[in-house]
């Protein structure tokens, strides 16, 4: 039996309410015993003895909506992520470059940009891409990863033109004179982005199985153990079987499954959640409720009316960027309730209880993108029919993104039983917009202090590539609601350093339904743990993100140490 015991240091189990032991004994795969490094000493004498030297020993994190098969796919192409005033010039010039070093006659894909932080505030335009790659199918994906933009050989392989319709729940962007742009929303998008991949992979699957675990090897030298693949079609399963097989997964990636000819259908035929190789298990089924930046909002007539007097107070101190941040919204349409409803909503709400009620029967766990508050309240309104039938199944019913809610959606969304998987670090990218927009009625974003303190359960994760995957930069972010520009957003919403720590660690666990096997430093669970330069506990808030990462443990076996 190997047997280590790590003493002289923080041992920091994220368990609430405990105290922090002097010592850890791991036997094997597992945590063995806690306590007190004499008691320890004397159970395990023969075994390997690590000193700390002051630094921190805490469970490896867990990151639960992390697109890894995408980020894979896509991982040798540049990375068109860019600071706010790029010039499009400089992206085609990106562009221009992968283009040029790409062989072949087939698909070519790269992603990244964000519109409104070009100069400009627009997207690279068909015409544009024509320029740099006129004789093969160019798709060029948003940072959100529900945008994009074609040239025409690319609208041409979709067999688009400017009298196709556009698609239920997409857009096809259309000039003035009705030609299109090659830009393609929500729906539209997911649509070429599968048709894209598909096409592509068949040529590529050893090349993905080599990226798999060059990817997996970075999220361990972040000190990530676990993620959860929110977006795995059928040829993405037979890909991660594959790795499973093969001993290219270093790391346990659960399969969240969709359909295979976009994202936006769901597979509900898949095995129960939970069940598969244990380094790459069924995760919860995935249903998109919302767009992205589209998202589904609703408000009353007096809600956008105290907006719009909102925004016009904004001007004063931010320019005309509150009225362009406006202009990027849907414009509001009148419902059958009396409401106003903006952005895009891909479910009947009779549908999508349908939906869930297949895939409670089929044993999966059901986790549902809902960003706006029209959406999380069209979630809850299914979750409350349901009953105890989700709740039966492996792990609780999630919502994903969860951004703008109110404190009566906070309330129904405690009572409903489900945890909110968030992700803090868009407050970092995205916040410095978000301060120059007047959302409607009582409306807030990443309210992460209402939602605790409602007894939401909250588990933190990436979303990554929209976002980086590090989880102390998510931490520092969810602690300081510091934005990139370093505007602090919404500073009574922030929360304590050991409840951000939870949402990556415990809470994360449980929104998979692992949390008796992993999470948290107890007796008999998985010893997956990492070791950090220092006790983020002792951290000053805005240098969380900076503490080095020194070593990493999947099942008791070290997988990543830091060069001295």
């Amino acid at each position: 039996m190997n047997s280590i015991i790590f003493t002289g240091g923080s041992i920091v189990t994220c368990e609430p309410g405990g105290d922090d032991p002097e010592a850890l004994l791991v036997e094997d795969d597992r945590i063995a015993a806690i306590g007190s490094a004499a008691e320890l000493e004397v159970r395990a004498p023969g075994g390997e003895r690590i000193d700390l030297d002051g630094q921190a020993l805490l469970p490896a994190f867990i990151d639960p909506h992390h697109h890894f098969s995408n980020a894979v796919f896509d991982r040798r192409s540049p990375d068109l992520h860019h600071p706010p005033g790029t010039k499009i010039s400089e992206i085609l010039s990106l562009i221009e470059r992968h283009v040029e070093s790409s062989p072949g006659s087939g698909w070519i894909r790269v992603q990244g940009y964000d519109p409104a932080g070009l100069r400009g505030r627009r997207p690279p335009l068909r015409a544009e891409l024509d320029d740099i790659c006129g004789d093969r199918p160019l798709l060029v994906i948003a940072y959100s990863f529900h945008d994009a933009v074609l040239n025409s050989a690319g609208l041409a392989a979709m067999g688009w033109t400017r009298s196709t319709p556009d698609p239920p729940g997409g857009v096809l962007v259309r000039s003035r004179n009705g030609e299109l742009t090659g830009e393609i929303r929500e729906a539209a998008f997911f649509l070429v982005e599968a048709r894209s991949r598909t096409t592509m992979l068949p040529e590529g699957e050893d090349a993905w199985l080599a990226e798999a675990g060059e990817h997996a090897r970075a999220l361990l030298r972040a000190g990530i153990a676990r993620v959860a693949d929110p977006t795995v079609d059928p040829a993405f399963d037979r890909l991660y079987l594959r790795a499973a097989d093969s001993g290219l997964l270093p790391i346990v990636v659960h399969r969240m499954p969709v359909g295979p000819s976009s994202a936006l259908e769901p597979r509900l035929d898949a095995e129960p959640t939970g069940s598969g190789p244990t380094n790459c298990p069924v995760g919860p089924a995935k249903l998109f409720l919302d767009g992205a930046e589209r998202c589904a909002i609703c408000a009353s007539s007096l809600d956008l009316a105290r907006s719009a007097l909102r925004t016009l107070r904004l001007v004063g101190a931010h320019g005309l960027a509150p009225l362009r941040a406006a202009t990027r919204l849907d414009t509001p349409r009148r419902g059958p309730d009396g409401h106003w409803h903006s952005g895009i909503s891909f479910w009947r709400t009779d549908d999508l209880g349908e939906a869930l009620g297949k895939a409670a029967r089929s044993g999966l766990q059901v986790a549902q993108h809902a960003i706006g508050n029209d959406a999380v309240g069209q979630a809850l309104d299914v979750l409350e029919r349901s009953g105890s039938a989700l709740h039966d199944l492996p792990g609780p019913p999630r919502i994903e993104h969860a951004i703008f809610l109110n404190d009566a959606l906070e309330r129904r969304l405690a009572d409903s039983g489900a945890m909110a998987v968030v992700q803090p670090r868009f407050l970092h990218d995205v916040g410095d917009d978000f301060a120059r927009m007047a959302l409607p009625g009582r409306l807030r974003a990443f309210g992460f202090r209402s939602l605790l303190d409602a007894r939401v359960p909250l588990a933190g994760s990436s979303d990554y590539p929209v976002a980086a995957y590090e989880p102390l930069a998510a931490i520092q972010t969810a602690v300081t609601r510091r934005t990139a520009s370093g505007l602090v957003l919404g500073e009574d919403q922030s929360i304590g350093i050991d409840e951000a720590l939870g949402m990556y660690t415990l809470q994360a666990a449980r929104a998979l339904d692992v949390a008796d096997e992993t999470g948290s430093l107890v007796e008999g669970k998985r010893a997956d743990l990492v070791v950090l330069g220092t006790d983020p506990r002792a951290t000053e808030p805005d240098h969380l993100g900076e503490i080095p990462v020194v070593e990493t443990y999947i099942a008791g076996a070290r997988a990543f140490r830091t060069e001295a």
